[in-house]
C-alpha cells in the first residue's frame, strides 16, 4: 500500500467550467481505465458519470523513482447539465468490457450548442450534449499500485500501428 503522506499526496477534488479547466481534467484523465458498466446518464438529474481507475499523471511527473510500479486511483468524473448523450462504438451490452480513455474535447457552436466528446481506445466515442460546462473529477480512493511499470507513450505506439 503506498502512504499518500510520503509523497505529500491530496486527494483530487475539482471542478470545472470552462474549456481550460476541461483541458486540466483530460490530462489527469488520460489513459483511465473504464468497465463500461460503470458509465452512467441520470437522464432525469441530467447528469452523467463514469467511475475510472485514472494513472496519478501527477504523481509520476514529478517522481525521481523512474522503475516503481505506475500508481493509479479510483475517481469519480461527473458531468452536470447533461440533456443528451450518444456513443459510438461502445457496447453497453458488453458491462463486463474494458475500455480506456484517451481524451476529451469540448465543442462550442452556440449557447444552446455545446458538447463534450469524450474519446476512448478502439475508435470509440462518447458525445454529452451539454447547457453549459459544469464537471466535477473526486479521487474516491487513495493511490495504488498499478501492474506496470511502464507509463504509456502514444507517440510510439502511433509509430507501431502505421
Amino acid at each position: 500500500m503506498i502512504n499518500p503522506n510520503e509523497q505529500n499526496y491530496k486527494k483530487i477534488n475539482l471542478s470545472a467550467q470552462n474549456e481550460e479547466d476541461l483541458v486540466i481534467f483530460s490530462t489527469l484523465c488520460q489513459d483511465s481505465i473504464i468497465k463500461i458498466s460503470n458509465i452512467k446518464w441520470a437522464k432525469k438529474s441530467k447528469r452523467f458519470y463514469i467511475l475510472l481507475t485514472r494513472l496519478c499523471w501527477e504523481l509520476h511527473h514529478f517522481s525521481k523513482k523512474k522503475d516503481t510500479f505506475l500508481k493509479r486511483v479510483n475517481s469519480i468524473l461527473i458531468f452536470d447539465n447533461v440533456f443528451s448523450v450518444k456513443s459510438k462504438g461502445i457496447q453497453q451490452s458488453k458491462s463486463n468490457m474494458i475500455t480506456s480513455l484517451l481524451t476529451f474535447n469540448y465543442n462550442f457552436l452556440c449557447f444552446e450548442k455545446q458538447s463534450i466528446d469524450l474519446i476512448f481506445s478502439g475508435d470509440a466515442q462518447i458525445t454529452i450534449n451539454v447547457e453549459c460546462i459544469e464537471a466535477f473529477l473526486k479521487d474516491v480512493s487513495d493511490p495504488f499500485e498499478g501492474t506496470s511499470l511502464k507509463l504509456p507513450d502514444h507517440e510510439n505506439d502511433y509509430k507501431e500501428q502505421n
